[in-house]
């Protein structure tokens, strides 16, 4: 089994303002933002904040399925809407996993005539084959990460990998002993009934 680093969202928080100030420093100064759907909404939002950039797009891109799944080579399903002819472009998205995402859409971002276009994740792993231009916080070992805006997905499909049965409580037990992972057992719950 993997164990999970579980983030707050005032961990978040903090690790987008460390995010914001690393770009800032740089020199880089973007026009736009776009997030990568779905796991870079929040943070492409709250650097959008802090940045003050007021262009903030999406493009839908999958990867993984369930928990620590990948579900196959990396593909856009809802393309950029919007020419970006001659801006400068900030992609966005939670982790640098496997790279693959980030690089796609930072592609697709490129072929909207962008000017310039770097890349920012909360998260960079040394599993990533892409080395985004900005990132928070690196990871030397592999670790399943939860973000607080993931939280009922992650544990529904935690909930699966475990394969065992017992009341709220004892899964959350189970959760943390085996995911390092610490849920209220009234998330448990919801979770359970919603499935």
């Amino acid at each position: 089994m993997f164990k999970c680093v579980q983030y707050s969202w005032d961990d978040v928080y903090k690790l987008c303002k460390e995010l914001a100030r690393k770009i800032k420093n740089s020199g880089f100064k973007p026009d736009a933002i776009v997030a990568v759907a779905r796991g870079g909404w929040v943070p492409a939002r709250i650097l959008a904040d802090f940045l003050l950039i007021r262009e903030l797009y999406s493009v839908k891109a999958e990867h993984w399925g369930i928990v620590a799944t990948v579900t196959g080579k990396a593909r856009i399903t809802q393309p950029l809407m919007v020419d970006l002819t001659g801006k400068s472009v900030l992609v966005v998205d939670d982790v640098a996993d496997t790279g693959e995402t980030v690089e796609i859409v930072a592609q697709h971002v490129r072929e909207k005539n962008a000017k310039e276009v770097r890349t920012a994740v909360i998260d960079f792993k040394h599993t990533s084959k892409f080395v985004p231009d900005y990132y928070a916080r690196e990871m030397e070992k592999w670790a399943w990460i939860v973000y607080p805006w993931s939280i009922y997905e992650d544990v529904k499909d935690l909930i699966v990998k475990l394969n065992e049965g017992g009341n709220a409580e004892e899964i959350a037990r189970k959760l943390e002993e085996k995911f390092n992972l610490k849920v209220d057992p009234s998330v448990v719950e919801e979770v359970l009934k919603d499935c």
